[in-house]
């Protein structure tokens, strides 16, 4: 019996197609596009009409969606996997300095510009007019501490009847509250992003003073530390707020904000002993854009709701909130 077995011209050529389809998904995806699967996937469900959509919709979400003429087509997805490039940031030095690590910030700023990129163009692909409940999620990797995910995860709805537009839109609004601001006579325009990560190297100078026996006991602000956390949000902001100027938005609605600190302390016997301490700032922003459709609004009047906790355990041990609506 052969130790090996000669591939027949059929694998070969099956093999050959496969390295040729992994070729053309590489390019694709350096390009900001999609792999061939996901657009053959999405290509094959928009030819079959949707007979079967999936979504992580709620049922209260869904009926409101359908009441507003709008058709679910099916769950998107756009992520991108990016590595953080080098950096130096430690400054051993006498006087405080402080700047962004814009190696950092444009690495996060770019991970989700391709995520939310690769989440339109499957909704384009459905012929969606947008996509609703965008759920954007980041994370790290502990084997990779320069790696970071990007994932952007929503419904794709189409309004029958009426021709899809180019750029569908995106939202992070719940089915309820995207709901009321149409009802509102509003519509959304897209999400939006900022993100900006700084940092603050107090110095050695300040440091000593601060942790020192004779200021140390004392309550004080750390000046530099704070204006660091508020160059942080205004950057961040401030990516946020161009891209909805680019949308031609009015407003941004629904903002989630992500702001991450770590102070750093640390010594070094070069030229006697010094302390330092240093501030990392990670500072995140999303938000829905939105534009105005109609110059009377009528916004919905709110219903009373009363809310109880029942204090009695459940089956498994757990409380239970009870709502009551007038």
């Amino acid at each position: 019996m052969p130790l090996w077995k000669r591939s027949s011209p059929e694998e070969i050529q099956r093999r050959q197609q496969e390295q040729q389809q992994a070729e053309v998904s590489r390019r694709a995806l350096e390009a900001g596009g999609l792999p061939l699967k996901a657009q053959r996937r999405l290509s094959e469900e928009m030819e079959a009409g949707h007979p079967l959509f999936s979504s992580d919709l709620s049922v209260n979400e869904l009926l409101l969606t359908r009441e507003r003429g709008y058709q679910p087509l099916s769950q998107v997805m756009g992520s991108s996997i990016y590595q953080v490039g080098w950096q130096y940031l430690r400054q051993y030095t006498w006087n405080t300095q402080a700047r962004e690590m814009d190696t950092l910030s444009q690495a996060h700023q770019h991970a989700a510009s391709l995520a939310l990129n690769r989440l339109e163009q499957e909704a384009k692909l459905l012929g969606a007019h947008g996509v609703i409940g965008v759920r954007f999620t980041r994370r790290s990797y502990e084997w990779g501490s320069n790696l970071l995910e990007y994932t952007a995860i929503g419904t794709a709805i189409k309004l029958p009847g009426s021709a899809a537009t180019g750029h569908p839109f995106l939202s992070d609004l719940s089915g309820q509250e995207f709901w009321t601001l149409l009802q509102a006579g509003y519509y959304p325009a897209g999400v939006v992003t900022g993100y900006c990560s700084y940092y603050v190297a107090l110095g050695s100078n300040l440091t000593q003073q601060i942790l020192g026996w004779w200021l140390g006991g004392t309550n004080q602000e750390i000046g530099p530390f704070t204006q660091g956390l508020y160059n942080a949000r205004h950057l961040a902001m401030q990516r946020a707020t161009a891209m909805a100027r680019q949308q031609q938005a009015l407003g941004i609605v629904g903002m989630h904000i992500e702001n991450s600190r770590q102070i750093h302390e640390y010594e070094t016997d070069n030229g006697g002993k010094r302390r330092y301490m240093d501030l990392y700032v990670h500072f995140a922003v999303l938000g829905t854009s939105i534009i105005s459709v109609k110059k009377d609004h009528v916004i919905p009047a709110p219903k009373a709701t009363l809310t109880f906790t029942d204090l009695r355990p459940g089956s498994y041990g757990q409380n239970q909130e009870l709502t009551f609506r007038g």
